[in-house]
């Protein structure tokens, strides 16, 4: 008896269903141990279908997994402190924990993003998808802290929202699956929050 034929999707459903397969099959394998046949068998596809919903080639496919999990976790951020009230203190420790529960609930996109592909031949992306993240900080920086008279408040901002990333990412991959992201992002308050009061308006 023939199989029932396979559900037609939407490209966009199917786009999905190929990049949530490939994050799975990346962060267990690597790129270069990964291949588009792991890839289809995750999906439940053929080889075919992955390379038409996927971009056409194992490099752009991982490009296209870097950049729905990087634009994923920076609306998560951005997203959680936006919506947050008016005091500084409570925007930033809602943006931490929107960072840490992301990277908990996505364990393996972020493997993708801050282990597999940042020392591959992708880690420009990686690099350029971090950027994207440490602007998005700065700019919720710069509503509360005050830069010295004359200088530009990017010279500011930027090195501490680099070193705020650098150490969210650090926490996150130390606490790996079992870390509570109120504890994780409570933790580093407590490293950050005095010093940033300083700079405060």
């Amino acid at each position: 008896m023939a199989p029932p034929p396979r559900r037609r999707l939407p490209p966009a459903q199917r786009e999905k269903q190929v990049l949530d397969a490939a994050v799975r099959v990346f962060s267990r394998d690597g790129f270069h141990d990964a291949s588009m046949d792991a890839v289809a068998d995750e999906a439940g596809l053929s080889k075919p279908m992955v390379y038409t919903h996927g971009g056409g080639s194992k490099e752009e496919l991982l490009r296209r997994c870097i950049r729905r999990e990087s634009d994923r976790l920076l609306e998560s951020v951005s997203g959680a402190a936006a919506g947050a009230p008016a005091d500084a203190e409570v925007r930033l420790h809602r943006g931490l924990r929107a960072f840490f529960a992301s990277v908990t609930i996505h364990r393996d996109g972020w493997s993708v993003l801050y282990r597999q592909a940042r020392t591959g031949a992708l880690a420009d992306e990686v690099h350029a998808a971090r950027t994207r993240i440490v602007d998005r900080v700065a700019q919720l920086l710069a509503a509360e802290l005050v830069a010295p008279e004359g200088i530009d408040p990017a010279t500011v901002t930027t090195p501490i929202a680099a070193a705020l990333a650098g150490a969210a990412e650090g926490l996150a991959d130390w606490a790996g699956d079992g870390g509570d992201p109120d504890d994780l992002a409570s933790t580093l308050m407590s490293l950050v929050w005095p010093g940033l009061a300083l700079l405060r308006s």
